[in-house]
């Protein structure tokens, strides 16, 4: 599994707008099983991004599945008067505003925390 930010400029003001858009957000389509294991979105001082886990196997292929499915698209289109540079199908990952992390330090003590 891989974990990548997608970060993209929005429209400040229009948060609600963008959080209407997302109650009717098509989780049926990744539960359908286009490759992704979990998505998170974030919205915030000018600022959209995904949060993305794709399945094992190559990542482009999952990705690239996920942005290329119909539902997405139709919500990316309905996304796209307030939020800039979301993905299509077509565009390169490298061209993309991708990030992958870097370093995770997290409490011992934390419930999440393995002991390896």
């Amino acid at each position: 599994m891989q974990t990548v930010l997608y970060v993209c400029q929005m429209e400040v003001g229009n948060e609600v707008a963008v959080r209407e858009i997302h109650d009717r957000f098509p989780a049926e389509a990744l539960q359908r099983g286009i490759g992704i294991e979990r998505l998170v979105v974030f919205i915030g001082s000018g600022y959209y991004a995904l949060e993305i886990t794709v399945s094992d196997g190559n990542f482009q292929e999952n990705f690239h599945r996920f942005i290329g499915s119909p539902e997405i698209q139709d919500l990316f289109t309905a996304l796209r008067p307030h939020v800039q540079g979301l993905p299509t199908p077509v565009a390169a990952t490298a061209d993309m505003p991708l990030a992958t992390a870097m370093m995770l330090w997290q409490h011992p003590a934390s419930p999440d925390s393995t002991t390896v």
